[in-house]
């Protein structure tokens, strides 16, 4: 397989070592900044390419990083030329039409990187099973200081801080990636606020408050922000027997059975994140491994654009109609 990774940023570097992790290695790569492909070239030897002098036989495989108002058009390069493609998180639908649209049995496939994060199995397996009864509630909190996602670049030069492609519009949908997922269900009804509230220096907001419904009748509050100081990406599901309490960086899952009146405590192990990032590299690697699974008819890729635009209209119908 021969792989062409447009967008060699923070993510377009990940990717170069998801497939590298996968065993593949004949890679090329382009960004429009000459700084990220000389970079990516240097540290991981990859032929840099200009998009525009491209043959669709180069690559057998798209992977889409750019920011997320390009994403469109390399959706449309790709199914003009029936390549398989795999795109990062995205902040609009631009592109959907023409996937839903087009009949070719290439895999198209949207980043879904939390399903494959071991608290987060680990939690779906818990829910599953009934160790808490029948899920009802929960509340989430998803928060780190904006300045700090890329420190080592200005975050007011970068796609998070504007507003279209806010770092807050993109974790919305991507946080109901998974919580869709753990709830079983997609959501019915949104409603809250999106807005500014700190002095970072951009016209992004920086807050999301959000109520939601979904189809099966779970309620959940949801906050998700780009101004607290400490990390914190925390949940608590409450159930009709107990509650799930879930701190990441605590490693550790707590369950409250409310019959014996005591609290189970789970280790979580510990991922490996890439010197100077957060996150963990595992889950990219596992989610990058469903990618070549699917293109290579192993399995089937485990998230669709159909679920991934229901989360997209939930971001919609809140930025259209927000509360105070």
């Amino acid at each position: 397989m021969k792989f062409f990774i447009v967008g060699l940023g923070s993510m377009g570097k990940r990717r170069i070592r998801n497939l590298f992790a996968n065993g593949e290695k004949d890679i090329i790569g382009f960004d429009i900044r000459a700084d990220r492909n000389e970079e990516a070239k240097q540290k991981y030897g990859i032929r840099i390419v200009d998009f525009s002098h491209t043959k669709p036989e180069d690559f057998d495989a798209l992977i889409i990083s750019t920011s997320p108002e390009a994403h469109g058009n390399y959706i449309r390069y790709a199914i003009q030329h029936r390549k398989h493609f795999f795109i990062e998180h995205p902040t609009n639908d631009d592109g959907y039409a023409d996937i839903f649209a087009d009949p070719a049995p290439t895999v198209k496939a949207p980043s879904c990187t939390m399903r494959f994060y071991t608290p987060i199995v680990m939690i779906k397996k818990l829910l599953d099973a009934g160790r808490i009864g029948k899920v009802l509630a929960f509340q989430y909190q998803m928060g780190q200081y904006l300045p700090d996602w890329h420190p080592w670049e200005d975050y007011r030069t970068v796609y998070f801080s504007k507003k279209e492609t806010s770092a807050c519009r993109e974790m919305l949908p991507f946080e109901l990636t998974w919580l869709n997922w753990l709830m079983g269900s997609r959501v019915a009804d949104i409603s809250g606020t999106i807005k500014k509230v700190s002095d970072l220096d951009m016209d992004a907001d920086d807050v999301v408050l959000a109520t939601v419904r979904y189809g099966n009748g779970i309620l959940g509050n949801i906050l998700i922000d780009v101004i607290s100081r400490k990390p914190v990406r925390t949940l608590r599901v409450l159930g009709s027997d107990g509650v799930l309490d879930w701190e990441r960086f605590d490693h550790e899952i707590k369950i409250f059975h409310a019959d014996s009146k005591t609290e189970e405590i789970i280790p979580v192990p510990k991922g490996n994140p890439e010197t100077g990032y957060v996150n963990e590299e595992e889950m990219y690697v596992e989610e990058m491994k469903a990618f070549l699974d699917a293109i290579a008819g192993r399995a089937p890729y485990p998230y669709t654009f159909e679920e991934n635009l229901s989360s997209l209209n939930a971001l919609f119908q809140l930025v259209k109609n927000p509360k105070p």
